[in-house]
């Protein structure tokens, strides 16, 4: 029997559903990367296991299920249901079928195409946005040492990211700064995005408002933001931004 339930759910849903990190964990996009790195996108649970180098298959179960669970919540979507109409929740993230004894686990399409699109846009950030980092200074007292660097999750959000760009535009609210203007499409909303909270005040369960909370800069500007402990304010007045450094 091949499983194949539709679903609610399009690419650019499963594309939102993992730049959520509170949907998508970092145990649940390795889980998912090693599927879709897979011959077909095709993997069982314990091959998922044995890749990961885990004792049993019944944790990856787990995850899953755990992972589907949040997907249900964020979403609303209707969980996929077969025999006495209990839903399956390996069946939101995969199709799957009976192989000898086995039963392998497939990509849903729509997520395949959205893992696509979310690495190109991780390698374009690995790139574009390395600086956009809280460095640890005793780290950088000898030349050649390892960095140890602290990213502010709120700032990497993919889709808080996204809005506040769409609200602000790509150019830097500091110095105007444009990098598609200077480089062209390629410099196309290649642009840091701060976050105005300081990250002590900021609680676990906060919920970032990607036009309240965010502003697009530089890397120049985000860098001396960043530059001393208590990071700089942006004040923002009706003819500039401007760095306010506050007692």
């Amino acid at each position: 029997m091949f499983y194949n339930l539709p679903l609610e759910l399009n690419t650019e849903d499963w594309v939102n559903i993992l730049s959520d990190q509170e949907v998508t964990t970092k145990v649940d996009f390795n889980i998912l990367k090693v599927v879709f790195e897979s011959k077909n996108h095709e993997l069982t649970a314990s091959e998922i296991a044995s890749q990961l180098k885990l004792p049993h298959h019944v944790a990856i179960n787990s995850q899953i299920s755990r992972f589907s669970k949040r997907i249900v919540y964020k979403t609303g979507i209707q969980p996929p249901k077969l025999d006495e109409d209990k839903p399956k929740w390996w069946h939101i993230p995969f199709l799957g079928y009976n192989k000898n004894g086995k039963f392998p686990w497939i990509m849903r399409p729509e997520l395949v195409k959205a893992f696509e699109r979310f690495l190109d846009e991780e390698i374009n950030d690995e790139h574009v946005y390395l600086d956009e980092v809280i460095h640890d200074e005793a780290s950088l007292m000898s030349e050649g040492i390892v960095k140890q660097v602290f990213v502010n999750r709120y700032e990497r959000n993919r889709a808080a990211r996204n809005k506040c760009i769409e609200h602000y535009g790509s150019q830097c609210v500091i110095c105007g700064f444009d990098f598609e203007e200077v480089y062209g499409p390629i410099g196309k909303n290649k642009i840091h995005v701060h976050h105005l909270v300081p990250l002590s005040k900021i609680k676990h369960d906060y919920k970032v408002n990607p036009i309240y909370d965010l502003r697009p800069v530089c890397p120049n500007c985000h860098l001396i933001i960043h530059s001393k402990k208590e990071a700089f304010t942006i004040e923002l007045n009706f003819r500039s931004s401007i760095l306010v450094n506050k007692p």
